[in-house]
């Protein structure tokens, strides 16, 4: 496992770096009418795709509106999504502080323990988040896309990798 594990983490952080700019959710609406024309100033059934990499653009332009609809559909009382939007620049960067902590302090096992604690909170954090989230608003649908699954199952899997790895150099301690 040992020999698997630098090339491994280095492999999920270039996925989660694409991800990052693959859709993350798509939002349709049940009726194509004024409402959704009010949203996102378009008038057609599906509104938009977003990735990762467009939200702080979006939130930061004409089209915030859809940005901050969206928000408020996971975090109803949220506010100043467009400053907050740049935030979410984090996943890419941290992937590839992990990928940059593995390749050399690959043996230090706190890092190991730090990466696979927090790699695993993101996924479960995030999925939880997710599931019990209403996404079936009466007129607005999201939809989570794959970009947004690539970069939590990448995280989780980056995180197993190093509690395993952590376990390993434990073992080799004693």
């Amino acid at each position: 496992m040992k020999e698997l594990h630098r090339p491994m983490t280095i492999a999920l952080a270039a996925l989660i770096f694409l991800g990052f700019f693959l859709p993350w959710v798509s939002v349709e609406s049940e009726q194509a009418g004024w409402f959704t024309k009010i949203i996102s100033g378009k008038s057609q059934e599906k509104i938009a795709t977003i990735s990762g990499f467009q939200v702080p653009i979006m939130a930061n332009s004409e089209e915030s509106r859809l940005i901050i609809t969206i928000a408020k559909i996971f975090n109803p009382g949220i506010e100043g999504v467009d400053k907050k939007s740049f935030a979410i620049w984090i996943i890419p960067i941290l992937a590839i502080i992990f990928a940059l902590l593995v390749h050399f302090l690959e043996k230090d096992k706190w890092v190991n323990l730090a990466i696979g604690v927090i790699g695993v909170l993101i996924f479960v954090i995030a999925v939880f988040k997710i599931q019990t989230t209403d996404l079936d608003k009466a007129i607005l649908r999201v939809r989570i896309g794959l970009g947004l699954w690539l970069i939590l199952w990448s995280y989780l899997i980056m995180g197993i990798l190093c509690l395993v790895r952590f376990k390993e150099l434990i073992k080799s301690e004693s």
